[in-house]
């Protein structure tokens, strides 16, 4: 804690003995005029007592410095927690003081009814719990898009969102900011019976946590920019650019394969296989897959498994493609590219192995060389 420090002075002493010396004689007076002595003479001894008190504090003290505490320190040492209240408690307290920070424990129930009351009173509220940890809110995607900024501040894994498909996709912004809020999803029936619930690579976390949608993974992302065939124009979606070829008949517009996305997410693709949640994955359009091995391994079993056309470009260290000279062998027409990364050695294979992976081996970006192992 800060502290100031202070020299104690004569002054001190002076002024305080001067202070009980007054007290002392006014005492006195009192006694000669009240006449009730034993009362006085007690008052009059707990008055010298503290005289000598003061004195012994001053002799002990002379010379030395003392520790005069910072009142501002200690101030911001013990911060006042905001208040916990109920919606109902918190409503009426916000109507007295617009300013007061609070924080709201209640039902999901009355949370929810809530919720357009909170909605205005938001920027003073610092959290939202549940009297139950297993209370669970739940909402429809048009809540979901009205309420976020308030959604954000309840628990994690609290939310279940029910509605179709083409309505919680249109709030995806929504969805994807309250990710860890969200404990499921529940699909209902779309309005159009043949409606495809086709979904970015990026955000197959968050739509494995639908109890029962059924998935098909874009790979082509198709983007609509301005631009014409003597004024080319370009757009940025996903963090990738695309950009308008000017011909001589009108302007063309070059999708991009979000193959990054796939390599990235590759677990949560294989999370909604495993649960029965993918119908199918987009056809690729020329460009090959960069990925490093575990996840070329991944990819491929799932891109066999729902015949879609395929190329990897392989990234990986020497250890993990000597370790996995089978995959490589077997992927070979599969394989655009295979690139050593980090610290480049001989591969340790064997001569069987690289008989197997020879036609593969030769689509090495890098120099190479082989040290055979028994």
């Amino acid at each position: 804690m800060p502290t100031s420090e202070v020299n104690t002075s004569a002054s001190l002493r002076t002024c305080s003995i001067q202070a009980m010396d007054e007290l002392t004689m006014a005492c006195l007076l009192h006694k000669e005029m009240d006449g009730k002595k034993t009362a006085l003479n007690r008052q009059m001894a707990v008055c010298q007592s503290l005289r000598r008190q003061l004195l012994a504090v001053y002799e002990a003290t002379r010379g030395k410095k003392m520790q005069v505490s910072s009142m501002r320190a200690a101030s911001s040492a013990y911060k006042v927690s905001p208040n916990v209240m109920n919606v109902t408690q918190a409503l009426a307290a916000l109507k007295l003081n617009s300013k007061l920070k609070i924080s709201i424990s209640d039902s999901s129930a009355n949370i929810k009814n809530n919720l357009n009351a909170l909605k205005a009173v938001n920027a003073q509220i610092t959290q939202i719990t549940f009297n139950s940890t297993d209370d669970k809110l739940n909402l429809n995607s048009e809540q979901v898009k009205s309420y976020s900024p308030l959604l954000i501040k309840v628990p994690d894994n609290t939310l279940v969102l029910t509605d179709n498909f083409d309505a919680l996709n249109a709030n995806l912004t929504q969805l994807r900011d309250l990710n860890l809020k969200i404990n499921k999803m529940i699909l209902t029936p779309s309005a159009s019976p043949n409606a495809k619930q086709t979904i970015s690579p990026w955000d197959s976390q968050l739509w494995s946590k639908s109890v029962n949608g059924k998935f098909e993974i874009q790979t082509q992302l198709k983007v609509i920019v301005s631009g014409s065939a003597t004024t080319p124009g370009t757009t940025t979606t996903s963090t990738q650019t695309t950009t308008v070829q000017p011909t001589t008949e009108s302007a063309k517009f070059l999708p991009f394969e979000d193959t990054q996305a796939l390599a990235s997410n590759y677990l949560g693709l294989k999370a909604l296989d495993d649960m029965g949640m993918l119908s199918g994955i987009e056809a690729f359009k020329g460009s090959a897959i960069t990925t490093n091995i575990a996840q070329g391994k991944a990819l491929s079993g799932l891109f066999n498994k729902y015949a879609t056309e395929f190329y990897l470009n392989i990234r990986d260290t020497t250890t993990n493609i000597s370790k996995n000279i089978d995959f490589i062998a077997s992927s070979n027409k599969k394989l655009a590219s295979i690139t050593q990364i980090g610290n480049i050695r001989p591969l340790e294979i064997s001569r069987a192995d690289n008989k197997k992976a020879d036609i593969a081996l030769s689509k090495m970006k890098n120099p190479y060389s082989i040290k055979f192992t028994m």
